[in-house]
């Protein structure tokens, strides 16, 4: 029973994956355009630190 995972350490971290992929399918698109896009990049930004604060806790 100790060496039992909390539900939460086992659930996928679907929202950053969610930002992340969206916001380098966004900025691909916008860098298309030859502009500078910051959304996307916070997006990704955002994305990556979900992913790294849900792997951090294993």
């Amino acid at each position: 029973m100790e060496n039992e995972e909390s539900p939460k350490k086992r659930i996928f971290p679907t929202i950053p994956v969610i930002l992340l992929v969206t916001g380098i399918l966004w900025l691909f698109g916008e860098l298309l355009k030859i502009d500078i896009p910051w959304f996307p990049v916070v997006l990704i930004i955002v994305g990556i630190a979900g992913l790294i604060e849900f792997y951090k806790g294993k």
